[in-house]
């Protein structure tokens, strides 16, 4: 029942996400609203360079958005390469955080801010020219009070990056498949915007400061909560932001820990649900060579089963990397097939227990 469930959740993560991107988007032109672009950055020196350039092109006019760099103590040049860049974008603003950490990082721009939407992303990422005037396009209403965009890996020669890109995709079509049948599930803090009326009025972050991860999903639940239908998914492609791989195994198992530590801090019912689901499944994906050893289920029923799961998921997936134009490829995807349980159940089960660092924090 399990297996045969999980076809459905699938096949309805393939109608939320053909629902996603068909939604309609688009604002009048003249309408423009002020933005307040908030980068929050510690030890960031090698990448804030290429986001600076990105900015400071961005189609949307100058005199109506900032960018906010929050110094969350950096013990590097990264202040140094940003103040650079301040003779050529004269609406870029410098401020250390009040406190520490990414959410008082950006709690502490979102108290300089000027602009009407606030928009947040990470020092490691890229923009497209066009990633502005498509946020201000996605607030079209007064009643959308936040909207999330697709963020994608750039992958590289290694399979690595090729198994990060296709994993990370999954997580991208079912947080905007979830969202276009109506249960917000997760979004990315690297693609984020919401009004900054609407940050105060759920207290933005507070009861979740001392959470390392969450800065994203945490004020979407928080916003969802009051405002049911307020929340969108941009699926405007110019909106893609995209950042770089992991570089090695064990950074890419720390920043899983991170995100899964968050969902014992989750207070809403469904995403609690959704996430023991999740690790039911996939333990009983890994429970099967055991069932067939001990002659509960036959070798070609399992193997049924996870042909299935393959097919499903293929068809998911394959549809989201067409969409964020993530090159695909079959030998990631078939080690995905084959590691991808053991990987998810483990990870559920030490974020339990874990405190992985964050930039030496």
């Amino acid at each position: 029942m399990l297996f045969i469930s999980y076809v459905v959740v699938v096949f309805l993560l393939v109608t939320g996400w053909q629902k996603a991107k068909a939604q309609p988007h688009g604002l009048k032109k003249e309408t423009i609203q002020s933005l307040s672009v908030i980068i929050p950055v510690r030890n960031e020196e090698a990448t804030i360079d290429r986001l600076m350039d990105d900015l400071i092109v961005q189609s949307y006019p100058k005199d109506k958005f900032e960018i906010i760099i929050v110094n969350d103590h950096s013990e590097d040049n990264t202040i140094q390469v940003v103040g650079k860049k301040i003779d050529n974008s004269a609406n870029l603003k410098i401020a250390s955080n009040e406190g520490q950490g990414k959410k008082l990082a950006i709690t502490t721009g979102v108290s300089l801010s000027n602009g009407e939407i606030i928009v947040t992303t990470d020092a490691d990422c890229r923009v497209d020219m066009n990633w502005l005037e498509t946020i201000n396009n996605s607030f079209f209403n007064e009643k959308i009070k936040m909207v999330f965009g697709a963020v994608k890996i750039q992958t590289d020669d290694s399979l690595f990056s090729k198994l990060q890109a296709i994993e990370f995709s999954s997580l991208i079509g079912s947080g905007a498949a979830t969202m276009a049948i109506g249960i917000p599930t997760m979004c990315n803090g690297a693609n984020l915007a919401f009004r900054k009326e609407i940050f105060f009025e759920v207290n933005g972050y507070e009861g979740n400061t001392q959470i390392a991860s969450g800065d994203d999903e945490f004020l979407m639940r928080k916003i969802s909560g009051r405002y049911p239908y307020g929340i969108r998914f941009n699926n405007s492609q110019e909106n893609i932001v995209s950042t770089n791989p992991l570089p090695t195994l064990a950074e890419f198992i720390d920043q899983r820990l991170r995100w899964a530590g968050k969902w014992r801090y989750n207070k809403d019912g469904k995403s609690k649900l959704v996430a023991l689901y999740i690790f039911l499944f996939h333990l009983s994906v890994l429970a099967l060579p055991i069932l067939v050893i001990l002659d509960y289920l036959s070798l070609s029923s399992a193997l049924l089963f996870l042909l299935g799961k393959a097919v499903v998921e293929f068809m998911f997936l394959r549809s989201v990397n067409s969409w964020l134009k993530v090159k695909w490829n079959w030998p990631a995807f078939i080690l995905l097939q084959l590691i991808h349980s053991f990987y998810v159940v483990t990870i559920g089960v030490v974020a339990n227990f874990a405190k992985p660092l964050w930039k030496g924090r």
